[in-house]
């Protein structure tokens, strides 16, 4: 059955133009983000930027993460997100720190999508989804277990592992395969399952709608846990200095699990992601149901560090069902810009942002 186009997703560009007409955004806000919010600059954001120029000129072609993934393997981003995401300022003044600050920062909890599907390479897409779905548990096991000690892993990192040729302890590569494997033996011990022989399972071959499905489920999963670790970083302790019983993990988990749906048989925990919800919670294909998941998220970040001194979303009052639709898509632009801006602050890279699925009951 083909599935209706989303209304609230389909005019921004009309949206925008009701927005400066309304004075809604028509006023000059500047944040610490160099980049002033003028009805000028969202126009342009939301209306004329091409998703797909990365930008910078006399570098070679290659894949931008700030960009849309464009393969058909690919679930779809949600336009407010990838908008925002693509409206990052990436200039070096706007990292918190020029070095690393941890060894995982910059490294990636899950694989990023792009892995999977940048160019068009089959044999490479199914081998790499193939290893996937035999650790996925055990990827999904160890970050669940213990978030904030596990190490993640380098894009090529991921790449290495996901590859799963077969153990040459002589070669660098080799060696790095054999490495992480071994750093996931814990879990997979635990688990049952024999990562010692990925390389001799044979591959699958996926269809459009099963990649699309996992793809969902590897950003699902990415955007919950690396929200948790910015709200870990990005929290200003200060703010609780008279009930720091509000700092500990459990309770901060607890707001962060607001942000998603789940169905009422289903375990209320981060790694808890079922394909039956891509179309709830804030990829809901209505705004209006994606706002109390909107609300959610801005209660996580009102507590960070820099939060106030967004102005463009600090300011905004907190919409209810009422309030009229091109202010909601305004309000969800404006969490979206907030949050890729300071997940590329604290960590030096795109964020992986949440996603949606055509025709998922």
């Amino acid at each position: 059955m083909a599935i209706p186009k989303e209304s609230d997703l389909t005019s921004l560009s009309r949206t925008v133009v009701l927005l400066g007409r309304r004075g809604i955004i028509g006023v000059l806000v500047q944040g610490p983000n160099r980049v002033g919010y003028s009805f000028q600059r969202i126009a342009h954001i939301l209306i004329s930027a091409d998703p797909r120029r990365s930008g910078k000129p006399g570098q070679p072609v290659s894949r931008d993460k700030f960009d849309p993934i464009d393969s058909p393997f690919m679930s779809f981003p949600l336009e407010s997100w990838q908008k925002a995401l693509g409206a990052v300022d990436r200039s070096p003044e706007m990292l918190f720190s020029q070095t690393k600050l941890a060894d995982n920062d910059g490294k990636y909890a899950f694989p990023e999508p792009g892995i999977f599907c940048s160019g068009d390479n089959t044999n490479r897409r199914n081998r790499y989804l193939t290893t996937w779905t035999v650790i996925r548990d055990i990827c999904i096991y160890r970050l669940a277990s213990n978030a904030s000690k596990v190490q993640l892993l380098s894009g090529q990192e991921w790449r290495t592992l996901l590859g799963a040729r077969a153990p040459n302890s002589e070669s660098k590569a080799g060696a790095s395969r054999e490495f992480l494997k071994h750093l996931l033996l814990p879990e997979a011990t635990g688990l049952g399952i024999d990562v010692s022989n990925l390389h001799k399972i044979p591959d699958r071959e996926f269809s459009v709608h099963e990649a699309q499905e996992n793809m969902w489920g590897i950003s699902e999963l990415s955007f919950r846990f690396e929200l948790l670790m910015l709200d870990r970083r990005a929290l200003d302790r200060r703010l609780f200095e008279n009930r720091p019983q509000e700092l500990g993990s459990l309770v901060r988990e607890e707001l962060v699990l607001r942000c998603f749906y789940f169905r009422p048989d289903q375990p209320h925990h981060l790694a808890s992601v079922s394909v039956q919800n891509a179309r709830r919670g804030l990829a809901s294909p209505n705004v209006r149901d994606r706002l109390p998941y909107l609300n959610a998220l801005r209660r996580v970040m009102f507590e960070w560090v820099d939060y106030h001194r967004y102005h463009h979303l600090a300011r905004l009052p907190t919409p209810t069902v009422d309030t009229p639709e091109i202010e909601l898509l305004y309000y969800e632009y404006a969490l979206a810009r907030y949050y890729t801006q300071t997940y590329f602050h604290y960590f030096g890279r795109a964020a992986i942002i949440p996603t949606t699925l055509q025709g998922t009951l």
